[in-house]
């Protein structure tokens, strides 16, 4: 995997496809898909056609959110 120079997208969309989101999580570092998250969602944020304001609550209203959602993975991992 990962040879040839080749565009490796496809594979990996494809593995996760037929292995079920779900189980990929259960696999993987809760935080990892948490911070996956939040690059989605920053970067996607300033495309949105929405008033500063309201794109900054937005904002502030998911970063809550994640900071919930580490908590309780971290007293999950413990």
């Amino acid at each position: 995997m990962g040879y040839g120079g080749q565009d490796q997208l496809g594979f990996h969309l494809s593995v996760l496809t037929n292995m079920g989101l779900l189980t990929a999580v259960r696999h993987t570092n809760l935080l990892l898909w948490l911070e996956a998250l939040k690059g989605v969602v920053t970067e996607k944020l300033p495309t949105v056609n929405v008033q500063p304001e309201v794109a900054e609550a937005m904002l502030n209203r998911f970063n809550r959110a994640l900071a919930d959602l580490e908590a309780v993975i971290k007293y999950l991992e413990q």
